[in-house]
């Protein structure tokens, strides 16, 4: 394996050789790395204290031209606190966390109160196998006793919608497949994706291949260069609205009833607990932000589903026969900046 896939490779066990609280909360950080994050930008770095581990933007991995508000940076950072949650109370911890609106950064206060759950059921165990499947979904429907499960994952001031009837698909496939091209339209958002777009062989630590959309390695060598001077989307706008409306059972939407960084993060963590628990049940999941993110587009969302809160992470759900390859990903070491 590459380098820069090798952070996948998590030695459950490491944890118990550590010698102290530091090494602990270290360790931890290799699930948080793991989590979903916006052209795989990875836009965050951490700081460690006494029984506590802070989030922090890195607004150096943020996008400018794709997320100028920070929603997309701040979903991702909610995104890693699930799976340092997550990892936490496997490994006995109780926690805590606050947001910090002074300096952005999400304060996690840890406790271990017990040794760690020994359970192979735990959710722990799908993070390192969590992976964004963007291709056909089988018909075959989730659970519906699932799917509720998921939706009770909801806190206050937020929802959980799954849409699975074909009407309603149909319309949401339209306004998703609309939002992907008018967000193509733009020369500087096609500038920055091409910079996140790699080619299959890549040696970088962030970024998508190219395989994860299914484009054959010798095309890989060009898609970047393609993107940046083409809209693709105008081409290829009829098989990406058929992936919506015949390859997608479910459609799932995380909505708020604010529409804030705090929000945003709380969005983030929700989606990667469905995430996580969909590929405990064989389910695979991929985000696609652009009717989210792009102009107006999230009204359509809102009155096609009749909701009054904010649309924040619009994503398919489903089975896939199709396995994919995980992303990069930066060391969580090399993302430890000086401790508090």
């Amino acid at each position: 394996m590459k380098p820069n896939y090798q952070a996948w490779q998590i030695d459950f066990g490491e944890f118990d050789r550590q010698t102290n609280q530091t090494g602990q909360l270290r360790f931890l950080l290799k699930f948080a790395v793991l989590a979903s994050s916006s052209h795989n930008s990875q836009p965050w770095k951490f700081q460690i204290a006494p029984g506590k581990i802070y989030l922090l933007p890195d607004f150096d991995r943020a996008l400018p031209h794709s997320d100028q508000n920070h929603r997309q940076l701040f979903i991702s950072l909610g995104c890693a606190l699930e799976n340092l949650l997550v990892a936490a109370d496997y490994y006995g911890f109780e926690t805590s966390w606050v947001y910090q609106e002074t300096d952005y950064a999400i304060e996690v206060s840890l406790n271990r109160v017990r040794e760690h759950a020994g359970n192979d059921a735990h959710l722990v165990f799908a993070i390192p196998k969590r992976h964004t499947n963007r291709n056909k979904y089988l018909e075959k429907l989730p659970d519906e006793s699932f799917l509720t499960k998921l939706k009770n994952y909801s806190i206050p001031n937020s929802e959980i919608s799954f849409i699975k009837d074909k009407e309603t698909k149909n319309k949401i496939a339209e306004i998703v497949s609309e939002a992907l091209t008018a967000a193509m339209d733009d020369k500087l958002f096609r500038r920055e994706l091409s910079e996140y777009l790699k080619p299959n062989i890549t040696d970088s630590p962030v970024g998508m291949p190219a395989s994860g959309f299914g484009i054959p390695t010798p095309v890989s060598l060009v898609a970047s260069t393609l993107i940046r001077y083409i809209n693709m989307n105008k081409l290829t706008k009829k098989q990406d609205t058929e992936l919506l409306k015949e390859h997608t059972p479910v459609f799932g939407i995380i909505s708020t009833s604010q529409d804030n960084i705090k929000f945003w993060i709380e969005a983030g963590k929700l989606y990667q607990k469905i995430a996580l628990s969909a590929e405990q049940e064989g389910l695979k999941t991929a985000p696609m932000a652009a009717a989210i993110q792009i102009g107006d587009f999230y009204k359509e969302l809102q009155q096609t589903l009749q909701i009054m809160q904010r649309p924040q992470v619009f994503f398919r759900i489903g089975y896939s026969s199709k396995q994919t390859q995980p992303t990069p990903r930066i060391f969580a070491e090399e993302l430890v900046i000086l401790e508090r």
